[in-house]
Order: structure tokens, then C-alpha cells, then sequence
């Protein structure tokens, strides 16, 4: 878009009033954490993350067996290998280099 010398760009503003006319909702602030990393059994991350730890698991399989994560449908098998391989499951970076825990919740 082409402005003019002098002219400022000013962004309006939708009213709460606006919203509820057309009848959208608005876009929450941060998006949500994914609550179960293994949907079918309900296990989280954490808990995917206390198998790997106390078992010393190094497969899915293993994984599986410990904390029953992945028996469903197997969705979850690709998060449950970032996990195994250290990556974080909600950026997918190494954990090194994850900036997730250092925000807020």
C-alpha cells in the first residue's frame, strides 16, 4: 500500500458489540497447551517423560509398554520419538534451545 507524505495509517478497532453482531469469537491471547500428548489413553507429556526417565526407555515400544502412551491409534507415536530423541513436544526444538519453559504457562 502506497502512503502519501503527511497521511498515517491509523488501525481501527472492533468493539466487543462488533464481535457479537457477526457473531465470531474472539482469538484467544496465547494458544493453549496441548493437554495429553497420547489422546486415546489420555497420558501427557509429563508422564511420557517420567516413563522415559524411570525405565530408561529408548523405543517406542518401550515406551508403550511403560506408560501405555501410543497402544490407540498411533498418532502419537511421532511425539512420543521427539521425546526419546530430547526435542520438546511443544516447539520440537532440543531442549537446549527450547524457549517454552522460560515463558509463562
Amino acid at each position: 500500500m502506497r502512503q502519501t507524505p503527511g497521511y498515517k495509517c491509523k488501525m481501527s478497532t472492533v468493539t466487543g458489540s462488533q464481535i457479537e453482531r457477526v457473531g465470531a469469537t474472539p482469538a484467544p491471547e496465547v494458544a493453549p497447551r496441548r493437554r495429553f500428548l497420547c489422546h486415546c489413553l489420555k497420558v501427557t507429556p509429563d508422564q511420557v517423560q517420567q516413563c522415559i526417565t524411570e525405565t530408561q526407555a529408548e523405543t517406542v515400544h518401550e515406551v508403550t509398554r511403560g506408560c501405555g502412551a501410543g497402544k490407540g491409534c498411533t498418532a502419537c507415536h511421532c511425539r512420543i520419538k521427539d521425546l526419546l530423541a530430547g526435542l520438546c513436544d511443544d516447539c520440537g526444538q532440543s531442549k537446549r534451545r527450547c524457549l517454552c519453559a522460560a515463558q509463562p504457562v
